[in-house]
């Protein structure tokens, strides 16, 4: 969650990846920017017999694209 106690406080980026987030979450506190990615949030599937492989496919994208990204910033 954004608010654990191990992220920082101020001076960072936050990316929002839910489908809603965007709209749902107008301020974090702290973040200099922040960054919409939405993806479609699996949450569709609660409770259902796919549930866990949604939300497993779903992180793995999120995990794909955001790794891609990173990797082409030049320090």
């Amino acid at each position: 969650a954004y608010d654990a106690a191990f992220n920082p406080e101020s001076e960072f980026g936050a990316i929002l990846t839910c489908s809603d987030a965007d709209a749902g979450c107008p301020f974090i506190a702290g973040a200099q920017k922040r960054i919409p990615i939405p993806f479609e949030d699996p949450k569709i599937f609660d409770n259902s017999p796919q549930q866990a492989e949604k939300y497993h496919q779903r992180s793995m994208q999120i995990a794909t694209e955001l790794f891609y990204v990173f990797s082409q910033i030049k320090k």
